[in-house]
């Protein structure tokens, strides 16, 4: 009876979760596959004329549209490889500056903790703009460019991928940072003092000590970058020109601008899956990675 009585106050604590997550998660998904098997779309452009949809039609043509069209397979590939490639920047930025971080005193990792969360607690849209005057032609990251002699003239760092890429990357990378300091605080420093011991070298140490056992953490947060960039939206709409299109940008072109709520929310099932394969993937290899360790 107790057993029983336990779990049932187990669940009735889970319940305001679960609801939240059926209202907020769940329903609003369903919704958007149900618009993709809908029927219509208004295809004038910019919101002139043209029906949303044709509620209670059932029909897989935003699907078939989608297969046969070179230019979403040109925006899934620019999505996907956008997102692998800020990730990789991204872990291998954020992995030695965790690492010098998780050997400083706790004061000053406090600190330095606080230093790199402080730029997500101002609006995404400010910062962005923020990033856009750095960048430009009279900004000051050319203008030191230019007195140290580095370059002859301005660079061109904005509208086009090498902004985007440094925006995005800059947005994501506080979270990665977050996450690699985690994994590589829970590592007992008597470990690396005990391979010091046995005669290891730094690099063995680093190897088959910190690398090793913060491999879990490191494939957390190259998937968590890698939702992030594959997500991207504000940086390629607001830092990029036409040929920096992701999947998220073509969603608001397709659902605000031609009116083809079916084309947009099947854009964002496909994008999903896609996502939600990657995640699979790295799922697995995370779960690989821990039953090295436990050998």
């Amino acid at each position: 009876m107790k057993d029983r009585a336990s779990n049932a106050a187990s669940w009735l604590l889970c319940l305001p979760v679960l609801a939240l997550l059926i209202l907020c998660f769940v329903m609003p998904l369903a919704g958007m596959a149900r618009l993709s098997l809908n029927a219509g779309g208004g295809q004038s452009g910019f919101g002139l004329g043209g029906a949303l949809f044709e509620p209670g039609t059932w029909t897989v043509a935003a699907y078939a549209d989608l297969l046969a069209s070179p230019y979403f397979r040109e925006v899934l590939w620019f999505t996907l490889w956008f997102g692998v490639a800020v990730a990789v920047v991204c872990v291998l930025i954020a992995y030695p500056l965790a690492l010098a971080i998780s050997r400083l005193s706790p004061l000053a990792r406090a600190l330095a903790l606080a230093a790199i969360i402080l730029p997500k607690l101002a609006n995404v849209l400010v910062v962005v703009y923020g990033l856009k005057l750095m960048l430009g032609n009279a900004g000051p990251v050319n203008a030191l460019l230019l007195w140290l002699g580095v370059i002859d003239s301005p660079v061109r760092l904005l509208n086009n991928l090498l902004g985007v890429f440094i925006g995005k990357t800059y947005l994501i990378l506080p979270y990665t940072v977050l996450l690699l300091s985690v994994a590589l605080a829970r590592i007992d420093p008597e470990l690396n003092l005990a391979a010091r011991g046995l005669g290891a070298g730094p690099l063995q140490r680093f190897v088959r000590v910190t690398l090793a056992l913060s491999l879990p953490g490191l494939a957390t947060a190259f998937l968590v970058s890698l939702v992030f960039g594959v997500g991207a939206f504000v940086t390629p709409f607001l830092m990029g020109s036409p040929n920096q299109i992701t999947v998220s940008v073509d969603v608001q072109r397709q659902t605000f601008e031609n009116l083809n709520w079916p084309r947009g929310a099947a854009e964002s099932v496909v994008m999903l899956g896609v996502l939600m394969a990657a995640l699979g993937g790295g799922a697995g290899l995370r779960a690989l990675a821990r039953r090295k360790d436990t050998r």
